[in-house]
């Protein structure tokens, strides 16, 4: 019987169940393991590397207001027979809540949906981009689709040119009004693959910029370097991570520079609450650097109250063990001899701040007074091996506030932390199930 290019009666190529045992029985991978380990348990962190310092009190609470910064996204696949196909929905929130209408809720250990009324104003912001196989009217391929579709979210959010603008004004540091030599340094061209040294006077009033070794277009956004992240065949799933980072980020630039232009008074007023640790990663690193300046100078002339909070990862999980050695109103400041002998493996003696590259404020471990714990990242001004705790900006304000948020619906919550969660997060279901079902209806076939 012969058959052909029929394979339905073939059996799909299956993996040995016995394999294992060549891994299980081979004496380098035992030696290799032999080499690793793992992060301690509380008991054996040694007492004299635990510095604690107390949280002290505030006479007056200059917070009047809170700003929650969250994101997610989802990635789905646009065809039932062409899953390389892919496309990512993003949805970005910024919530804004009044202080005392916080302070209502914290002791309610469960959010009723009445309890959105609280809120002052939600700008939910979305965001979808060709991740796999599919490219714009247009467009030469796929990178060059995924960079215009950046562009043309950062052009249209939350405004005409909103966040474009915005970032423009961070990377030249235009709220510096006597500043213009400002020369912003692209690595390579998207088109040449040549270093662009950018200045203020370069950008065109449509947000691009002419190279000067091939005169082709340059977005501003392409500043993020994202470009570089993306291939043709393999897609663009690598840079999900990186955008929604950076994106909640440049939201509070947008709102912090709206603050300034509109009444600089706010600053002072308002907490600025981010997921995640502040810092900026893999190829958009280096705006870590203009936004420490844009922190330095607000530190300077107005006031700035912003911390990153982190639900997962390494420190969250040392802090678990660490907080068993901690009293509540006890934070523990994290510098380079700490962090690589007790959470990241490295050298102690390590001459570079930790994550100085990508990070512009240090971490903190704290436990409040009603004993949840936090990993918080809290701005500095300069990034130092081991920080002291005049080297956060801040940072009893911050803390004092965090422990009045604290929200028993989920395990070390916040308040504006789960509220900006649940209203921007992406759900695998039924969420993704139906942005698949939206994107195969109006994609274009």
């Amino acid at each position: 019987m012969s058959y052909g290019n029929d394979y339905s009666n073939k059996p799909f190529e299956r993996a040995s169940k016995t394999s294992h045992t060549n891994i299980i029985n081979d004496a380098a991978v035992q030696s290799f393991l032999s080499k690793c380990k793992i992060p301690p348990y509380f008991e054996e962190i040694d007492d004299k590397d635990v510095e604690l310092h107390m949280l002290e009190g505030i006479d007056e609470n200059p917070i009047k207001n809170i700003i929650t910064i969250d994101g997610g996204y989802t990635n789905v696949y646009v065809k039932e027979d062409f899953p390389s196909s892919t496309i990512a929905f993003f949805q970005f929130g910024a919530l804004f809540f009044k202080h005392q209408d916080l302070l209502d809720l914290k002791e309610k250990p469960f959010i009723d949906p009445d309890d959105f009324s609280k809120l002052q104003n939600i700008q939910r912001i979305k965001l979808v981009v060709p991740t796999k196989g599919i490219a714009l009217d247009g467009e030469d391929d796929f990178i060059s689709s995924v960079r215009r579709t950046i562009y043309e979210f950062f052009l249209s959010q939350p405004e005409k040119n909103g966040f474009i603008d915005a970032l423009k004004w961070l990377i030249f540091e235009e709220y510096r009004s006597a500043v213009n030599d400002i020369v912003w340094h692209l690595a390579s061209c998207p088109h040449c693959n040549v270093g662009v040294d950018i200045k203020k006077q370069d950008v065109l009033s449509d947000y691009t910029i002419t190279c000067p070794h091939c005169g082709k277009k340059i977005y501003l956004t392409d500043v993020l370097r994202l470009n570089e992240v993306i291939d043709n065949e393999l897609g663009a799933g690598g840079i999900l991570g990186y955008l929604t980072t950076s994106v909640e980020q440049i939201i509070i630039v947008y709102l912090i520079k709206q603050m300034l232009n509109i009444r600089p008074s706010l600053l002072s007023q308002t907490l600025f609450v981010k997921d995640g640790p502040l810092a900026f990663f893999g190829q958009t690193a280096n705006l870590h650097k203009p936004m420490r300046k844009l922190i330095t100078f607000l530190n300077q002339h107005h006031s700035i109250y912003l911390v990153g909070l982190e639900k997962s990862g390494s420190f969250v999980e040392h802090a678990e063990q660490v907080s068993k050695k901690m009293l509540p109103k006890q934070m523990l400041l994290l510098g380079n001899s700490y962090i690589y002998k007790y959470i990241i493996p490295g050298k102690e003696e390590n001459n570079e701040p930790y994550a100085s590259s990508s990070y512009y404020g240090h971490k903190v471990i704290f436990k409040s007074e009603h004993n949840n714990v936090y990993v918080a990242t809290i701005p500095n001004v300069q990034a130092k091996v081991e920080p002291q705790i005049d080297d956060y900006i801040n940072i009893n304000e911050i803390l004092h506030n965090i422990t009045a948020l604290k929200c028993d619906l989920y395990y070390n919550s916040l308040v504006p932390v789960v509220l900006a969660n649940k209203l921007v997060s992406l759900a695998d279901h039924p969420s993704s199930d139906l942005l698949k079902a939206f994107a195969q209806n109006k994609i274009i076939k």
